[in-house]
């Protein structure tokens, strides 16, 4: 089961970097505009100007866009559990072909059983995996689909030296502190 979208690019991509987002802003990519917006500058009849800036604010929120541009090669979406965070089942890819690929497999639009979409599927699959230089080894899509993303995610967790987080983004960051800190600075104050 999975949920498959493809488009052209025509915004320009001005970096290649590998963005992991959060599940919920992830699967706002789902939605149509969204995706569409992301991919293009231009408005289009289908949505207001209102509605287009409000989503490329969002998407400028998301760390999707830098200014006008795609600020991105590789998306991967991950979410919060009890004690860390877990990579999930899909990416956002543009290939040097600049194609936008988005595939989520927590979502139940498609099956393989029954695909309607199994033309855009497998030469979307075969481009990134020839970018990313795997061989194809199963005749499987959703097999193979797997394997590129594990590989994706693989890649990036054993090449990342750090992730970094901005500090006025997060609810509680003018309380960070640990309790030495506290202790210490009312030891100091009763000097």
């Amino acid at each position: 089961m999975c949920l498959l979208r493809v488009l052209s690019v025509t915004r320009p991509i001005i970096q290649k970097d590998i963005i992991i987002l959060r599940y919920e802003n992830f699967s706002k990519l789902k939605d149509e505009n969204y995706i569409r917006v992301l991919s293009s500058d231009k408005k289009g009849e289908e949505i207001s100007k209102s509605y287009f800036y409000f989503i490329v604010n969002k998407l400028r929120q998301m760390g999707l866009l830098l200014d006008n541009a795609i600020s991105f090669k590789v998306v991967v979406p991950y979410s919060v559990i009890s004690k860390g965070i877990s990579l999930k089942k899909g990416i956002l890819y543009i290939t040097n072909k600049k194609e936008m690929i988005f595939i989520d497999f927590c979502d139940q639009t498609y099956s393989c059983e029954k695909c309607t979409i199994f033309a855009s599927c497998i030469p979307s699959l075969k481009q990134i995996a020839y970018e990313l230089g795997m061989k194809i080894t199963s005749d499987n899509p959703n097999v193979v689909w797997y394997k590129v993303i594990e590989s994706i995610q693989q890649t990036l967790l054993e090449s990342s030296v750090s992730l970094r987080l901005k500090l006025n983004e997060i609810p509680f960051s003018e309380k960070v502190c640990c309790q030495e800190e506290v202790e210490e600075n009312e030891l100091r104050a009763n000097i």
